[in-house]
């Protein structure tokens, strides 16, 4: 049985990455929505002001800038920019970023087979190892949603098979190739930089114990093309950390995020291991493997992977634990774990193989998409509450809200705790309100709302009836312009000169 899986990998392995991507299609042209749509917003909304605005990539723009340009810091928006050139040739449908990501997603699967292939010598383990990431159940969500992470990801595994690749043909391209890609996954988000302790662990293996090798010939090459990529990812951030200052619009956070607490730290920590990880992150079936190859690698410390795995554990950890409250709600901060955790899952696979356990792994590659489907499709895209306002899933109702604004208006929008969803739906520019009541609120006897009047807001949109009950606000107010489903647009009484 292990013999017909070994000649029918590469079926198998072609087989559901077309299934991954026509489960995909089925859902493709749905807006932004779910779990975490506001980072889509704001991923999509860079994206559309590159290419309407400024193609600069040194000057991503945000739809939440009060009376600014828009201008702030965030990571480095390789992904947004790229998106921002398909937009300018295909224009802006919901499936463009969707069809996008989902390439990137395949890629990356790729990308994974060829790095696990390469360094087992068995395409059977890299076939398996590979769609276990494939159908880990976030970044099955993910894979078609706009996010960088998804991209930073791609990248970071095509770097990992050239650095492989370049020693084993001793190659100095494919090294560097190597390099520019880590260097560009750094930069698209910073923590994906850590597969570098990856590269320096297998350097100082090679320096200590090979020292006639490729890589400890080209040590000075290696030495500078990592410091190289270091710089510059750190200079990147430093710059956006200077635009977030300079312009004080903190949509992205580019902090380290600590808990707040001991006490919430390991409420969080507790969370993460019992519910996300087997969960969300990996799946019950690919935990089962990392489990089996976690018990099984400790039986294989020769391996010459042994340590540089070992290292990704170790600064992965540090990244958690440093990072722990975004890991509280944000499992996607967690996909770096795919590294160390493909390694695992290869060990595991390898010792199904060898324990003849067809029986076992077919089960496995068969629960996989079984459950990433069962836990993702009916909480994120099946339901009919797509976690953003039933006017902005119905595109009749949201063009009427759209054309009923003036295009070059600076608009106010809420209640919307996120800050961009209203504002990238109606496809305007201008000032959000978190919560109902913000814009009755008064410092030195101004109200809120007469405050970003003052500051160029000529409409009002909302949803919010204790907003549109309130006195201060309808003080302001000086015509309804239109009102759909539950939200209402409404002229202001422009400011006093």
């Amino acid at each position: 049985m292990i013999t017909a899986l070994e000649n029918r990998s590469g079926i198998i392995f072609k087989v559901s990455i077309a299934l991954f991507i026509v489960v995909h299609l089925y859902f493709i042209k749905l807006p932004p929505c779910s779990i975490h749509v506001w980072r889509q917003c704001n991923t999509l909304a860079v994206a559309r002001n590159f290419a309407e605005e400024d193609m600069n990539i040194f000057h991503p723009r945000v739809d939440r800038r009060f009376e600014s340009d828009g201008i702030t810091g965030t990571a480095f928006p390789s992904y947004e920019w790229i998106l921002a050139n398909l937009i300018k040739i295909f224009g802006n449908p919901y499936a463009l970023s969707r069809v996008f990501s989902l390439i990137i997603s395949v890629i990356g699967v790729i990308y994974c087979y060829r790095f696990i292939t390469l360094i087992t010598d068995n395409q059977l383990i890299g076939s398996f190892t590979a769609l276990s990431i494939c159908w880990a159940p976030e970044f099955f969500y993910h894979s078609m949603n706009a996010l960088p992470d998804i991209f930073a990801l791609t990248l970071a595994f095509a770097s990992l098979y050239y650095f492989e690749r370049s020693s084993k043909d001793e190659s100095l391209s494919y090294f560097f190739i190597s390099m520019l890609l880590l260097t560009i996954s750094g930069l698209t988000k910073m923590q994906y930089l850590m597969i570098g302790s990856y590269y320096a662990i297998v350097f100082l293996q090679h320096i200590i114990l090979r020292k006639e090798s490729f890589i400890s010939k080209h040590r000075n090459a290696i030495i500078i093309s990592g410091i190289l990529s270091v710089a510059v990812t750190l200079a990147w951030y430093k710059y956006a950390a200077m635009l977030i200052e300079k312009s004080n619009l903190r949509d992205f956070g580019i902090e380290i995020r600590n808990a707040n607490s001991l006490n919430s730290g390991l409420t969080i920590l507790k969370k993460n291991l019992i519910s996300d990880w087997p969960e969300l992150v990996f799946g019950y079936a690919n935990t089962l493997v990392l489990i089996i190859g976690l018990i099984a690698v400790f039986y294989k410390k020769n391996s010459s992977h042994f340590l540089p795995f070992l290292s990704l554990v170790l600064i992965y950890l540090v990244f958690h634990l440093l990072d722990l409250r975004q890991m509280q709600v944000h499992h996607y901060y967690m996909m770096p774990s795919y590294f160390f955790a493909a390694g695992l899952i290869a060990v595991g696979f390898q010792y199904l193989i060898k324990k003849k356990n067809a029986g076992i792994i077919i089960l496995l590659l068969i629960a996989q998409p079984i459950l990433a489907c069962v836990r993702i499709i009916p909480a994120r895209w099946g339901k009919q509450d797509l976690g953003i306002p039933q006017a902005f899933s119905n595109n009749e109702q949201l063009v009427r809200l759209q054309n009923a604004i003036p295009p070059e208006a600076k608009i106010i929008a809420g209640p919307d705790e996120s800050g961009c969803i209203y504002l990238y739906f109606l496809h305007k520019k201008g000032f959000g309100f978190e919560y109902s009541g913000q814009l009755s609120e008064e410092k030195e006897q101004i109200t809120t709302l007469q405050n970003y009047i003052d500051r160029g807001a000529t409409y009002l949109i909302t949803n919010d009836d204790a907003t549109l009950q309130n006195e201060k606000v309808k003080q302001l107010i000086e015509k309804e312009v239109v009102a759909e489903n539950n939200f209402h647009v409404f002229k202001l009484i422009p400011k006093k000169r």
